[in-house]
């Protein structure tokens, strides 16, 4: 009796572990279809060549990175110096997952947290992603404010081995000393 209980046991196991067929390659692409439907759902508009005036809702699909799309909503304070390398960015942020209803975290003022997320531009830290780091490239100047949507692939590691996309909302001040 021991036998065959532990013989519909491992069966039992196997079977479950067949029935998850879904592989890396299939989660890409969900994830390129949510991104595609999150796209049409917002009436967004794709182009391929950077604007030089961004309309409302016009996003960017840059053509170095597969599924991922900037929007810059405000262009900042183009009288003061553009980010170099190293400059330290002060960044506030919401981010949302790009389902029907969607998961917001907010970090957009000081009542959602106190202090803004600290980063260096060009320079690969646990408090940034590469996503964020592309924006940060067409954003430049103290006061800008993009959106984005970003691929897992470019997101932070959490991101990436789950297969989950983020749309963010960013605004940066650049801090100099």
């Amino acid at each position: 009796m021991k036998k065959i209980a532990n013989y519909l046991l491992i069966l039992f196991g196997l079977t479950l572990i067949g029935c998850n067929n879904n592989t890396y390659s299939d989660a890409l692409k969900a994830e390129e279809e949510l991104i595609a439907t999150f796209i049409a759902r917002q009436g967004i508009e794709v182009v391929t060549e950077k604007p030089t005036e961004w309309k409302e809702n016009v996003y960017w699909k840059l053509p170095d990175y597969d599924n991922y799309y900037f929007h810059l909503v405000e262009v900042g304070d183009t009288m003061s110096a553009p980010l170099e390398a190293n400059d330290k960015v002060l960044l506030r942020y919401i981010q949302y997952t790009l389902e029907a209803y969607a998961d917001t975290v907010r970090f957009w003022n000081s009542d959602d947290q106190p202090n803004p997320t600290e980063l260096k531009y060009r320079v690969a830290t646990e408090s940034s992603c590469t996503g964020w780091q592309i924006a940060l490239e067409h954003m430049q100047y103290t006061g800008a404010q993009c959106k984005i949507i970003c691929p897992s692939k470019l997101g932070f590691t959490d991101q990436n081995s789950n297969v989950i996309p983020y749309g963010y909302d960013m605004k940066i001040k650049i801090k100099r000393f």
